[in-house]
């Protein structure tokens, strides 16, 4: 394992060259700690300011946005209106959204107490300054989206946060569900990880061979969520199938399968990436993941980016695994992993969460 040398000045903690980040300690009490991706250093005068920064009331999106919630009368005095806001972390730019209702309130206050059972799910479906962007929140335990348009709410109600309740059993029909788990909670659970691809948003209900599609067009105020048939990627006897994560390339959707061993579930075996083919309605194995891309993945999400721009190696993926503090860089092209330590004063089950330059 490579041990990292802390930064021994820190850079401005605002500069989005620094990202992508792995924030350790964040929700937790004790020390905080902050890791730079493409320099391979420790931000140490950083992390408690970045932390304060993005507060608890918050959930952090693949596109970088930080949805954060202000309670009413935690803004200078008692009288102070509840708000929401989208916020770039890096430069405290704000794009404002309607006032928070009860129900999204409701939920950051739940996950003050931390917990992944409280960790409701937040995505955007364009950048915060399309007028197409509608800001999703995926609510964790009930079949429930709270979703609105940026932008302020004004008298009429015109910007405001808007229920929807799906139906488990439409996207997933009791018969063709076989496991004992209860079918609701389980396709909850895979709504947990809606992926944007070309402005629609997916998820992957891999165990019953199927993908739901959720679309806000043209209306936000009538959202279509179906499901159709898609072939499931195999995986060896040899294997356990650890995890698998949705990534949204230039267009393209791709899934990162990581199998682990049937002795060990920490150890993985194998990583498989595969792209969907969407008029065969099927994964077809990747050879690479295309010229100048890398992929993170964390139990957060996977996004894609160009690997100049980010400073990381091309064709590699990036990833991080639950009780672990280790960073991992897979490089499909040579089919090997390479493990970084972002420090040795950092435990080692103390799991990142991923910060992201806004795009």
């Amino acid at each position: 394992m490579e041990i990292n040398k802390k930064a021994q000045d820190s850079p401005s903690l605002m500069e989005s060259r620094l990202a992508p980040l792995l924030l350790f300690g964040h929700g937790e009490a004790g020390d905080k700690f902050l890791y730079s991706i493409p320099s391979r250093r420790q931000l140490t005068a950083a992390a408690a300011a970045f932390v304060d920064l993005i507060g608890h009331y918050s959930w952090i999106t693949p596109r970088g946005w930080v949805l954060t919630l202000q309670p009413a009368g935690r803004r200078g005095g008692g009288d102070a209106p509840a708000e929401a806001f989208l916020r770039d972390p890096f430069s405290s730019r704000r794009v404002p959204l309607p006032p928070p209702d009860e129900e999204i309130s409701g939920l950051a206050a739940k996950a003050l107490g931390g917990g992944d059972d409280d960790a409701a799910w937040c995505v955007l479906s364009h950048d915060a300054a399309d007028p197409r962007s509608v800001v999703v929140v995926v609510h964790p335990t009930e079949p429930v989206l709270l979703y609105c348009r940026p932008g302020p709410g004004d008298s009429a109600g015109r910007r405001r946060w808007l229920r929807h309740e799906y139906q488990p059993e439409a996207i997933i029909a009791p018969a063709n569900h076989d496991d004992d788990d209860d079918l609701d909670a389980v396709v909850i659970e895979s709504m947990g990880w809606l992926t944007v691809s070309g402005g629609k948003l997916f998820a992957d209900l891999e165990w019953s061979g199927k993908m739901a599609t959720l679309e806000f067009s043209p209306s936000p105020a009538t959202p279509t969520l179906a499901s159709a048939p898609l072939a499931m990627v195999p995986c060896p006897a040899w294997c356990n199938h650890w995890n698998s994560s949705l990534v949204d390339s230039r267009g393209e959707l791709f899934v990162v399968h990581f199998r682990n061993s049937l002795l060990c579930q920490r150890t993985v075996l194998l990583v498989q990436v595969h792209r969907l083919d969407s008029t065969r309605r099927a994964w077809v194995k990747a050879d690479g993941l295309g010229s100048n891309r890398v992929f993170l993945v964390t139990s957060q999400f996977g996004v894609s980016m160009a690997a100049d721009e980010a400073g990381l190696e091309e064709n590699c993926i990036y990833f991080t695994k639950s009780d672990d503090k280790g960073l991992y860089v897979y490089d499909v092209g040579q089919g090997t992993t390479a493990l970084y330590d972002p420090g040795e004063d950092i435990p080692d089950s103390m799991e990142p969460i991923l910060l992201m330059p806004v795009s």
